[in-house]
């Protein structure tokens, strides 16, 4: 044997057994955003979710994601968040939407998630979505290899996973938990298979899985994501003999509890405003019998049988991207029909074929299925349909696993691989058939029809390359051969948005450095430029806001006080094009005092579009012009500190800080969103804070000079921090505990014969 081989064959022996594995999955995830890994498009969601920046197109400018919440709350928030970590703050509060809000409560920015400081790196976005892509990718792997699969048929449903079609889609923090989801499965496994050994590594990883999954930012998809571990978890649990189902029930409570102390930091703070917030818009279009279009049935095994993301502008196709959290892919479901009919494992099996027909028929809403989902806690109030998807993919993939391992295994599989195989096929068939009608009148140029009739055609082929590849299942490479066309099939259509991104994004930088060198702790008001939470991204106050939950006290004040032309259920904003900003000129002149109490000292406009006379006459001005952006100053706005009580005068140091001196004792006002969870100490002495119009936070100050100090803390964080440091001790003191009990002398002291 050469040298060389014979290094690399005790390399091998020595890397542990499942490292190729992670390098095929970690490599096929590059290689699937390789239009973004290697420059050749550009992920950045600013392109379309602003109107400050300017784009190069490749093929065609589409739309990369389903959510634009990846523009509004994830990469702004997120980065917004990373930045506070690394300089040494936990994100409670966000001084740069609306008139401030919590942040960490503010759920979908993932404030709290380790991964989100890669939001402060180079890496950014997308290196934050790899890392949840091979999270997901070799969880999978692993969970395969727990359920018997082979090494082959894991890691390609590692690869299927990490590619899955919730991830391809949605873009915004929806996509977050799903990483953890075969994460939580892999931990209710190991925790059986511990049972004998007395280790604890299954249920700590549940733990940590579960913590995982609340931090990442989208509760309603964690919550589900957790009925699925449940499920899996009960069947698995009856599989056991009867003696150790008891133990290994107390395993997955004890791991259960641990994630559940181990997240209280930003459960607490997330129940906290809640507790003061709205989501009324969200509820009213949640309200349990809501159903997805039964044209997106189907999208779920010919994924773009409607053109790319939002290009066919058929009013019920529309609907369907808007309710739609992802897709299945028609090679793996066909698959898995065939995993359907294993013998082993034969109870889990069932299990996740039942779940899938439930979930599809709750979101189908067809036979009253979802009335008996709503009997749980909290479902009632969960976009079904676009927040259950990733289990439904977990599902597939695993029952498409099982079955190419049973193809090696079972003669009986090969014979019904030929029965199976087909009937995949026909429902295909079926799918493209019954989504015909979505393409009428559907006008696209002749390349565009050719790249169209080319995806249309990807699910067709891919089950025709599996139906071929099954007359070679009595060679030991035909899993291989398997593997490979659910993985290719997997990228291909996973690349599909990745294509559609424009080749280059350039921000017109000008006018945000303008602004960060001006406004101080003033804000500026957006009249379709920097729409929110772009403000966030660039540390720049920013009046609009769009998020979820969305302060309930900031909502009324926009109705009253601001714009009582909307209704800011979750929104403040100007949109509609020239109408929209007309509109949003017009209360800004009727309600002037309070535009100028909220220390909006700028206003922002897309170039050619001039303020109104009314604005000019009150001194509105230009101050600064570029070939994109407009910006105009409003005179008169009251400073973040200041006091209307005669003989004061305020001195604000960045947004927590202040220093007043009074003649006689007086009012301070700092024009920020008061809720529960401020504190305020003048010269050191714990202060009352009031309320101002039902919004700014007050402070009495006493004759002299004062120093003022403000701090945020979510109610009842002290106790969630106890529980979360409980957590820590409780998962590092126990094997320390048992390495001290290991090593008493005499412990392991041998019998001596009688």
């Amino acid at each position: 044997m050469p040298a060389w081989r014979q290094r690399i064959t005790d390399l091998n022996r020595r890397l542990p057994a499942w490292t190729w594995p992670a390098v095929i999955i970690g490599v096929a995830v590059i290689l699937a955003n390789f239009m973004y890994t290697f420059g050749l498009a550009s992920n950045d969601p600013i392109s379309y979710t602003s109107g400050i920046a300017q784009t190069v197109c490749r093929v065609t400018c589409g739309r990369p994601a389903i959510d634009p919440n990846i523009g509004f709350i994830t990469q702004p928030l997120g980065h917004l968040s990373a930045m506070d970590l690394l300089h040494g703050h936990l994100p409670w509060w966000n001084y740069f939407e609306g008139l401030g809000q919590p942040l960490a409560g503010e759920m979908q920015a993932a404030s709290l998630l380790p991964l989100t400081l890669l939001f402060g790196t180079p890496l950014g976005l997308l290196g934050f979505h790899l890392v949840l892509e091979f999270i997901a990718g070799l969880a999978t792997y692993f969970l395969g290899r727990r359920l018997g699969m082979s090494t082959v048929a894991a890691t390609g449903i590692g690869i299927v996973f990490a590619l899955n079609g919730t991830f391809a889609w949605m873009g915004n923090a929806v996509l977050n938990p799903v990483a953890f989801l075969p994460l939580m499965v892999l931990g209710v496994e190991m925790a059986y298979g511990d049972l004998d050994s007395g280790r604890r590594r299954g249920w700590y990883l549940l733990a940590l899985a579960l913590a995982l999954s609340i931090y990442a930012g989208f509760p309603e998809v964690a919550f589900l994501d957790a009925l699925f571990v449940v499920v899996w978890a009960a069947v698995r649990l009856f599989a056991l003999p009867r003696p150790r189902r008891w133990l290994a029930a107390r395993h997955i409570a004890y791991g259960g509890a641990l994630g559940v102390l181990l997240s209280l930091p930003v459960v607490v703070a997330f129940l906290d405003f809640l507790h003061v917030a709205r989501i009324g818009g969200h509820i009213a279009t949640v309200d349990g019998t809501a159903a997805i279009p039964h044209a997106s049935l189907a999208m779920f095994l010919d994924p773009y049988i409607y053109g790319t993301i939002f290009s066919n502008h058929n009013q019920q196709v529309t609907n369907s991207w808007g309710t739609i959290g992802g897709y299945l892919l028609a090679g793996t479901t066909t698959l898995a029909l065939l995993g359907l009919l294993g013998r082993r494992l034969r109870p889990l099996r069932i299990a996740l074929a039942a779940w899938f027909a439930l979930s599809m028929g709750a979101m189908l809403n067809v036979f009253h299925v979802r009335s008996l989902w709503n009997v749980i806690p909290y479902v009632k109030q969960i976009a079904f349909s676009r927040y259950d998807m990733a289990t439904l993919e977990l599902s597939v993939v695993v029952l498409a696993g099982l079955a190419i391992t049973d193809l090696v295994t079972s003669k009986m599989a090969r014979r019904l691989f030929f029965v199976t195989t087909p009937i995949g096929g026909l429902l295909l068939l079926w799918s493209a058939l019954a989504g015909h009608a979505g393409n009428e009148g559907y006008l696209v140029t002749h390349r565009d029809r050719i790249i169209f009739f080319g995806l249309h055609a990807l699910p067709f082929i891919a089950v025709a390359l599996i139906l071929a590849a099954g007359f070679l299942t009595r060679f030991r490479w035909a899993p291989l051969v398997l593997v490979t066309l659910l993985a290719g099939e997997a990228a291909l259509t996973y690349l599909v948005p990745t294509a559609e991104a424009p080749a280059s994004v350039t921000v017109d930088q000008a006018p945000i450095t303008y602004l960060q060198q001006h406004i101080g702790r003033a804000r500026f008001l957006d009249f379709e430029v920097l729409y929110p939470n772009w403000g966030s991204q660039y540390n720049l106050p920013e009046l609009n806001a769009i998020d979820l939950p969305f302060p309930a006290a900031f909502a009324k004040y926009i109705t009253t006080s601001l714009n009582p032309a909307i209704s800011p259920a979750r929104h403040f904003l100007a949109k509609g094009g020239i109408g929209g900003i007309v509109q949003q000129e017009q209360a800004l002149v009727a309600h002037l005092a309070s535009y100028r109490a909220a220390d909006v000292r700028y206003l922002v406009f897309p170039v050619g579009v001039t303020p109104l006379p009314t604005l000019t006459k009150i001194g509105v001005r230009e101050v600064f012009a570029d070939q994109q952006v407009g910006i105009y100053s409003l005179p008169g706005s009251t400073p973040f500190f200041s006091s209307s009580t005669a003989g004061c005068t305020v001195t604000g140091t960045g947004f927590a800080h202040a220093t007043v001196t009074c003649a006689h004792p007086g009012t301070v006002v700092r024009s920020e969103l008061m809720m529960a969870g401020w504190h305020a100490t003048v010269n050191g002495q714990s202060a009352a804070i009031g309320t101002l119009d039902g919004v700014y936070q007050t402070v009495a100050v006493p004759a002299g000079t004062s120093k003022l100090a403000f701090s945020f803390l979510p109610r009842h964080e002290e106790a969630a921090g106890a529980g979360f440091a409980l957590a820590v001790l409780v998962m590092i003191g126990l094997p320390l505990a048992d390495r001290w009990r290991r090593r008493r002398p005499g412990r392991h002291a041998p019998r001596h014969a009688a």
